[in-house]
């Protein structure tokens, strides 16, 4: 018995490193192409969200849950306001503060609301400190570098309300029957804006349409590993995504070059794997 719970949460934390890899790269198209309409880019990146889930949907089913439309309108306005301020500030400055309070909430969810528990709280609680100490620090942000307030702003907004998306589905029991839903309502949202920015450019497009098959990819996964680890566990877990982010955002869109600003990354990050890990244990 002892055997089969440690497989079921190895398998979790297999998912779990899946969807954080999906995540952390879901972005890279369209920062490589220039976000310039955010309109377009969310209607691309909507059917990109539904041309994953159809086929999944042969094996998870189509049913049409209430709690995964709601899970999809959470995530529709979460993903607005995360481009918003990646448009601002970057992506290297942008995730580690959408994750930061996105652990914030999904972990209290967890622990005060679907009644999750740990080996050791305490234990549980300082990883998630450390998870959120790293996060600032691993945006890497200059005292020379002029950062919208407004940029900051939006992607705490957008971990608030995103660190929500799942609990709907969660709570209901519905995140396999969920997943359709939540890809249908995002799609339904997203379309109209779409049509209304009135700029069908290709390369824009594309980009929204990898962006949406890498998120929903990212969600398959991180559903799966809520199943098996719950909230309060998985769905921190799945944030070190913002790792890889700023990855991307460092290396290859060179938005932290001085020596300062690495160092704090680098700090951040150590910051950020010694939290997962004490998570996984606690």
């Amino acid at each position: 018995m002892l055997y089969g719970a440690t497989t079921l949460i190895d398998l979790g934390l297999v998912f779990a490193s899946f969807a954080a890899v999906s995540w952390g790269t879901f972005f890279v198209p369209v920062r490589k192409v220039g976000i310039t309409n955010i309109w377009q880019l969310q209607g691309a990146i909507s059917v990109g969200v539904i041309l994953f889930a159809i086929p999944v949907g042969f094996f998870w089913g189509f049913d049409i849950q209430i709690w995964g439309i709601l899970s999809g309108i959470i995530w529709s306005l979460a993903n607005l306001l995360a481009l918003y301020s990646v448009k601002l500030i970057g992506l290297s400055r942008a995730p580690p503060f959408i994750a930061g309070f996105g652990i914030m909430i999904s972990f209290t969810w967890g622990i005060l609301f679907l009644d999750e528990t740990f080996h050791s709280l305490i234990l549980a609680l300082v990883a998630v400190g450390l998870l959120i100490v790293g996060l600032p620090l691993v945006s890497g942000t200059e005292k020379n570098l002029l950062v919208r307030k407004k940029g900051f702003l939006l992607a705490a907004a957008s971990g608030l309300v995103g660190g929500s998306y799942i609990i709907p589905m969660q709570a209901s029991h519905t995140l396999q029957s969920g997943f359709f839903s939540s890809s249908l309502s995002i799609f339904i949202i997203g379309l109209p804006l779409l049509f209304l920015a009135r700029r069908f450019i290709r390369k824009e497009i594309l980009s929204g349409l990898m962006t949406g098959g890498l998120f929903n990819l990212g969600s398959l996964c991180a559903l799966i590993a809520v199943g098996l680890l719950g909230i309060s566990l998985a769905f921190p877990l799945t944030q070190t995504a913002t790792l890889l982010a700023v990855s991307w955002g460092i290396l290859y869109f060179k938005e932290v070059a001085k020596k300062q600003g690495i160092v704090r990354v680098v700090a951040g990050a150590i910051a950020i794997l010694s939290g997962a890990i004490l998570l996984t244990f606690a």
